[in-house]
């Protein structure tokens, strides 16, 4: 028995047809790069910043102090992670939907995150909620019920589906008493 090794490509074809190295590479797209570099660049300058004071201190110039105003600016703050899944789902269509849905929902995310202190912060830090609580008294409330409606929502979504989806197993699964689908015997006399 004799062995011949193949070419050192595995025997794969480039791009011009021809057998040879592959000239393909993976590589981030520039656009994606640049993004993601923007957004570490906006995380490091907000989080060394006192962005959180400075937004309470416009939000009480938007709205002149009142608790209403205040609550449904919050409110739309709260929402914008389900407002950029909404976004993300406008004239799209395939894996690129669920992409996009993904993305936006993420800088909405992040936009509330940076508009609003943490939950965690919120309970051990009281000066992060003193600044919002004298110039914004009704804008943390509206945060947090615009995050308990998207978050009740995706636990909602989730629940149907696994419903929908254990219906679809059972339909498609033989019962107990049933063998699957009928056999028709073939009898040669």
């Amino acid at each position: 028995m004799t062995l011949t090794p193949g070419p050192p490509d595995g025997g794969r074809r480039g791009d011009d047809g021809l057998r040879g190295t592959v000239t393909r590479s993976r590589r981030i797209p520039t656009r994606v790069a640049m993004l993601a570099g923007l957004v570490l660049v906006l995380l490091v300058v907000t989080s060394t910043g006192s962005t959180r004071d400075w937004w309470a201190h416009r939000l009480h110039d938007l709205t002149g102090g009142a608790r209403t105003a205040d609550y449904l600016l919050g409110l739309a703050v709260g929402l914008l992670p389900v407002l950029g899944v909404a976004l993300g789902a406008v004239r799209t269509r395939g894996g690129r939907r669920v992409f996009r849905m993904l993305f936006f929902g993420a800088v909405g995310f992040i936009v509330t995150y940076l508009l609003s202190p943490s939950p965690a912060r919120y309970l051990t830090d009281h000066a992060s909620r003193r600044v919002f609580d004298q110039q914004a008294p009704g804008y943390l409330a509206g945060v947090f019920t615009g995050a308990m409606i998207w978050i009740a929502a995706v636990v909602l979504a989730v629940v149907l589906v696994r419903s929908r989806w254990r219906r679809f197993v059972d339909r498609h699964r033989p019962g107990d008493g049933d063998t699957g689908p009928q056999q028709h015997r073939v009898i040669d006399i």
